[in-house]
């Protein structure tokens, strides 16, 4: 066994070989000290009982799902809608609701190799997605005249970036008490074996625990106690990449409440049967996601007597859960189960070269978020309209780019002036800051008092 001076570390050692995993110290004596520190703080991150039993799941083929029924869903309109609105604007004015983006991935995808929520999205000004939403957050903060807690959830690789940037922007205007950031848990990316990878002689590969991870870092932070010691009651969760996500809305949050839920979902109206989009569909009588890959052929394209597709409730990765929810979950020991991904990661051969091969060589774990919806006792799942809230950026060029979102952020602004009246110029490109207005409805409202005078081919309100 490796000898290293002081008993912590030995013992950190004797762990490792315990474990069956050595191998990582195979370059030990090409180590500079440095080098040497480096791995052992890694190693130390290593929760070995749970890389144990993660191991022993790879080779075990998962049980399959039972059969899931559709949700028939419907838009909210009208007076319906202004009722909805009128409760959960009263939840906001009582501080009754907090947020949460899910911001730790990188914009590799795009060409950026910042994070992602950095991007400049917005089509006249170039707000970066980060500062879109920070706008709809000190709007809604102001509407209700009360703070909306907001929680950054961001990785090991992009924490100190992403706090960077916002220092730098001094956040937006928002206030420090305002925005707390978390950093999701990182967990280790092992080989087809269950053996830790290894992309450098002294480096593990290791990778963030997915979004499911969300509910780890407010707990490892005692956020959730702390937000129902303040009286917060509903968590309204969101992903960076879409920057047409209405923020806390209000409707959404006075269904999830009206209906005593203690989770929500937001969906959108699939009408093409090969979309290849999440579905928000039910289990055993419990909500769940499901994959469009799930499903047959003849289940994609079935329809209801109303000839709309009986699978039609597309998942738009935004939620309302009810902290008291996971704060039950939390006292059960409850933990989220982990996924399998196979990747191509680049690794340290025999020889001490690091290669990245062209076939999967790794297996990572991670967690989803949407696991949890099953546990919930009461789940609402919200149909709202696809071009007002939801065109997320995932992809360089064609569906869901940075020329797909900034013309659907073109689009919305354009339908709120026709709505109001304003008569528009396909020839323009337009904008509304969620500081000017967070809806159509407040956006006819300030009219009087905006100068809509396109300058350039473009007009920013």
């Amino acid at each position: 066994m490796l000898k290293v001076p002081g008993e912590v570390d030995q013992i950190l050692v004797a762990k490792t070989y315990e474990a069956g995993q050595e191998h990582v110290f195979d370059f030990w004596e090409e180590l500079s000290e440095a080098e040497r520190a480096g791995l052992l703080d890694q190693l130390r991150s290593v929760d070995f009982q749970l890389l144990g039993r993660l191991a022993k799941s790879i080779d075990i083929e998962p049980p399959p799902p039972g059969a899931a029924q559709g949700i028939p869903t419907e838009p909210v309109s009208g007076d319906r809608r202004r009722e909805l609105e009128a409760r959960g604007w009263e939840a906001l004015r009582q501080g009754k609701v907090a947020c949460v983006v899910v911001a730790g991935g990188q914009g590799t995808r795009l060409g950026w190799d910042h994070p992602k929520g950095t991007f400049e999205v917005s089509p006249v000004q170039n707000k970066s997605l980060f500062q879109l939403f920070a706008e709809q957050v000190a709007a809604t903060s102001r509407r209700a005249g009360a703070p909306l807690p907001w929680y950054v959830l961001t990785s090991q690789q992009n924490r100190a970036e992403t706090e960077a940037y916002f220092e730098r922007h001094e956040r937006f205007g928002l206030p420090a008490e305002q925005v707390t950031f978390l950093v999701q848990r990182e967990v280790p990316t092992v080989d087809a074996r269950g053996k830790l990878l290894m992309t450098g002689k002294g480096e593990l590969a290791m990778n963030p625990d997915g979004h499911g991870g969300t509910l780890r870092a407010l707990r490892e932070a005692r956020a959730i106690q702390d937000l129902l010691a303040r009286g917060v009651e509903t968590l309204f969760y969101f992903q960076v990449d879409n920057p047409l996500c209405r923020i806390a809305d209000p409707a959404f949050i006075g269904a999830h409440l009206e209906a005593g839920a203690e989770a929500s979902t937001k969906v959108v109206r699939k009408v093409d049967p090969s979309e290849k989009i999440g579905l928000v569909a039910e289990r055993g009588g419990r909500a769940a996601v499901i994959e469009y890959s799930e499903l047959s052929r003849a289940e994609q394209e079935r329809r209801d007597e109303s000839g709309q597709l009986v699978f039609r409730a597309g998942n738009t990765a935004i939620h309302a859960w009810s902290l008291a929810f996971f704060q039950r979950l939390i006292d059960a020991g409850y933990e989220l189960p982990y996924h399998i991904a196979r990747k191509a990661v680049p690794q340290v051969g025999p020889d001490g070269t690091v290669e990245t091969p062209a076939e999967p060589n790794a297996i990572k774990f991670e967690t989803f978020i949407f696991d949890l919806l099953p546990e919930a006792e009461t789940h609402v799942a919200f149909e709202v309209e696809r071009a007002e809230e939801f065109e997320p950026l995932k992809n360089k060029s064609g569906p869901y780019s940075p020329e797909t979102v900034r013309r659907a952020q073109r689009d919305r602004a354009a339908a709120w002036l026709a709505a109001a009246g304003v008569k528009t110029d396909p020839a323009v490109t337009y904008e509304v800051s969620p500081l000017t207005a967070l809806d159509a409805a407040e956006l006819a409202e300030r009219l009087p008092e905006l100068d809509l005078t396109p300058r350039d081919g473009a007009l920013a309100l």
